[in-house]
């Protein structure tokens, strides 16, 4: 209990820096558990794998761009919940705030690279599942993002997740290319990527992915998630990942 009242009066910078501190300690843990692995597996092993790995992306065809419908990128971004829906909660970090203020700033960045950005809500209102589908669809966008945050009972579980609309190479690669970049740029765990199974992917037209851009049932994370510096870097993350995915029109 004592514990959780000195991460409550933690400043958001502090819980950052505490979250930075924990995330290299880890790294360091995983980079001595690969190095570890290699000198088991030995070096041919290794090699086989890389060819395994050469193979499967040929047989798949290898990343899937995404291409543009009308020359210029129509891009739907989806802020999570709103209005009376408020998603989840922890102390000041109310989820349906949270995805709008990086929603808000993902939208400039993506404006600012030439793309059209069509944003679902870009206030506190509430909009249904039906009604999000409906407005992504008639947008004709090329892809669609949708932001949340992640929750789980378990309140040590931190970091972000990218899900990806089932059976779309497209969605696949756009969902791997956001979480590397969204990891690199906010220092958030990586939880990978997997396929989805909500409306907002499996209802929409187009290449779709919703990002768990960090876990509010996690203190420190919660913290970070009102930070405007940390929202800022999310959002640059997902920018990034989205502009890797398009096809180049050389």
């Amino acid at each position: 209990m004592q514990q959780k009242e000195r991460e409550q009066q933690m400043s958001p910078a502090e819980r950052r820096r505490r979250m930075e501190a924990r995330r290299r300690r880890q790294k360091a843990q995983e980079q001595r558990r690969r190095k570890k692995l290699m000198l088991l597996i030995g070096g041919g092993a290794a090699a086989l794998g890389i060819v395994i790995f050469a193979v499967k992306h040929f047989i798949s065809g290898g990343p899937a761009a995404i291409a543009s419908k009308n020359g210029s990128y129509v891009i739907v971004i989806d802020p999570g919940h709103g209005g009376e829906d408020m998603g989840m909660s922890n102390g000041e970090a109310k989820e349906k705030q949270v995805t709008l203020d990086i929603c808000s700033k993902l939208k400039v960045m993506l404006e600012s690279q030439g793309c059209q950005v069509v944003m679902l809500r870009e206030d506190d209102t509430r909009i249904s599942k039906e009604e999000r589908v409906q407005k992504a669809n008639e947008a004709q966008a090329d892809l669609l993002v949708s932001v949340h945050c992640g929750y789980s009972d378990n309140s040590s579980i931190s970091g972000a997740v990218s899900h990806y609309k089932k059976g779309s190479k497209e969605s696949r690669y756009l969902a791997e290319m956001i979480e590397s970049a969204l990891v690199k740029e906010s220092g958030a765990l990586d939880g990978g990527s997997g396929e989805g199974s909500y409306s907002i992917l499996s209802d929409t037209e187009m290449p779709a992915v919703l990002v768990e851009v960090g876990y509010i049932s996690n203190m420190e994370e919660a913290g970070s998630l009102t930070d405007d510096s940390y929202q800022n870097d999310a959002a640059k993350g997902i920018a990034k990942g989205i502009i890797m995915s398009l096809e180049k029109n050389e």
